[in-house]
């Protein structure tokens, strides 16, 4: 009951997670000029000369089925629908938002069938996109866009935008946000059905409804799902779900961390890992993104959770950092963990993603490494950089929470703007494979798909952005000679908005 009462208790205050503070609003109030219509008119400016911020223009068209013409051969064996999300709608009449994250989320489908590939892509169809659609106009406040006499937000469905993941689901897709629900979408016809009761046929009703449900649960090979949510309180909600989306187990975990951006985390075959940070918020401050502020004298801790029971067992401190994602993690017999990040020393990557909405070039911006982590059982940490200018690190799906040889990442060579360069890691040898694109692509999250299940077989997908065409294509490599390029390069013959992350779903 004590429980039940927790977590009615976050939902009640989750609306405000990612709405300015009243310190921040007062700012707000302080700006004389519209600063969403004036990022409009710098945006617009700024794409005229520098034709890359195609990808962050967004659009208002959802894409209807179309052919992708095809360079090289498609594989026989790839099968199903390659599935991506991203925040795609940026601007409603003469206004623009000021963060990359806030836009309403598109997913992208790519289907293979009979040596074609298809694609389209609708909007999710979410409560604040309906209504913003009739309206003509924004209508809610989002984390960094205050909108003049806004609407009140009163649950954080108001302003879910589901716009940063997907996964599959007892035969539905899932969008996912960071602050809200899952949205269930037809994997038919990529219409939007409803948003998920994360408590429905399981003991714990609506005890969840409107919980945050990060954008990157792990999916072990049972088809167990795991997942946090971060809240406001400092609480960080832990969720386990079977394959079906019900839920079996939930638990709170009381922190200390007030840092404001959490996405990503990662599970071994015994625990969770819940890795903090060295972030602060600092309310003064306008904007929720904006307020975020790195403190090189705050060590990154991680949160060691036991799966069986979501109860803390250990914590250890690590040097300062920051990472948006992590790749995987495992353990040995002795109880030594291992996992992976793409680490930044600053949070500057954050905040480079309000200057793209304005169309302004950053004056430095820091690149990740990847980075190797050690927990052993004593207490003690070690850390390893294997590979500079790292981010989006995926694995082989089979490998989650078990230990894994080859990390997939994309990175920037010769543009900073963006990413331009795929590589694969191999965590045990240090062998190094990499593709780069060159600088008139701008490069998305690439996957492994594996028809055998095995890791080290099969292909690397990912789209990519041409710029000097306007179009993207869908890439598709031979994992075992990333180097030599894409197999197989399909075009579309028109570009879609950059988007974040996404996954294959395999059909017979």
């Amino acid at each position: 009951m004590e429980r039940r009462q927790a977590l009615k208790s976050l939902v009640v205050g989750a609306a405000t997670t990612m709405l300015p503070t009243t310190e921040s609003i007062a700012a707000f109030m302080l700006q004389e000029k519209d600063s969403l219509a004036e990022n409009k008119a710098l945006f617009d400016k700024a794409l005229l000369n520098n034709p890359k911020l195609i990808g962050f223009q967004g659009t208002h068209q959802e894409f209807s089925k179309t052919r992708l013409t095809i360079e090289g051969t498609i594989p026989k064996d790839i099968k199903g629908n390659f599935y991506r999300n991203g925040a795609a709608l940026f601007e409603r009449g003469q206004q623009r938002y000021q963060h990359l994250f806030e836009g309403d989320g598109m997913i992208q489908d790519f289907h293979f069938n009979n040596g074609e590939i298809y694609h389209r892509g609708k909007f999710v169809k979410t409560r604040k996109y309906q209504q913003e659609q009739q309206a003509g106009k924004f209508l809610y406040s989002g984390p960094d866009s205050r909108v003049t006499n806004g609407l009140p937000v009163s649950t954080p469905e108001t302003i879910n935008t589901a716009n940063t993941n997907i996964i599959p689901v007892n035969g539905e897709i899932w969008a996912l946000w960071e602050a809200g629900s899952p949205v269930a979408i037809s994997k038919e016809d990529l219409s939007t059905l409803e948003y998920v009761n994360l408590g429905k046929n399981s003991d714990y009703g609506n005890t969840l409804k409107g919980l945050a449900f990060s954008a990157h649960p792990k999916i072990e090979a049972n088809g167990d799902i795991w997942n946090f949510g971060m809240s406001h309180t400092g609480h960080i909600v832990l969720y386990q779900l079977n394959a079906k989306g019900i839920t079996r187990n939930v638990n709170l975990i009381k922190t200390s961390y007030r840092g404001g951006m959490l996405h990503d985390f990662l599970i071994t075959h015994k625990h969770i890992l819940l890795i903090l940070p060295s972030l602060e918020k600092n309310n003064t401050t306008s904007g929720f993104f904006n307020a975020i502020e790195f403190n090189d004298a705050l060590p990154m801790q991680v949160l060691v959770v036991d799966k069986a029971t979501l109860t803390l067992k250990k914590r250890f401190d690590l040097p300062s950092g920051f990472a948006f994602h992590y790749g995987n993690a495992w353990e040995e017999s002795d109880g030594s963990i291992h996992f992976d990040a793409s680490l930044y020393s600053s949070v500057d990557v954050l905040h480079h993603m309000n200057t793209l909405m304005k169309g302004l070039n950053p004056k430095s911006l820091s690149t990740a490494k990847t980075t190797l982590f050690t927990l052993k059982p004593n207490g003690t940490v070690q850390h390893d950089y294997i590979g500079e200018n790292s981010e989006f690190p995926r694995i082989n799906e089979t490998k989650v929470g078990l230990r894994n040889h080859e990390l997939y990442t994309i990175g920037s060579t010769e543009t900073m703007l963006w990413n331009d360069t795929v590589s694969n890691y191999h965590v045990s040898n240090g062998k190094i494979q990499q593709y780069i694109y060159g600088k008139d692509f701008l490069v998305e999250e690439h996957i492994a798909v594996s028809p055998t299940n095995k890791e080290g077989e099969g292909y690397l997908l990912g789209t990519a952005l041409h710029v000097p065409s306007k179009r993207t294509c869908l890439n598709i490599f031979d994992v075992k000679e990333l180097s030599n390029g894409p197999v197989c390069r399909a075009w579309l013959p028109y570009h879609i908005p950059l988007g974040f992350h996404g996954n294959f779903v395999a059909t017979t």
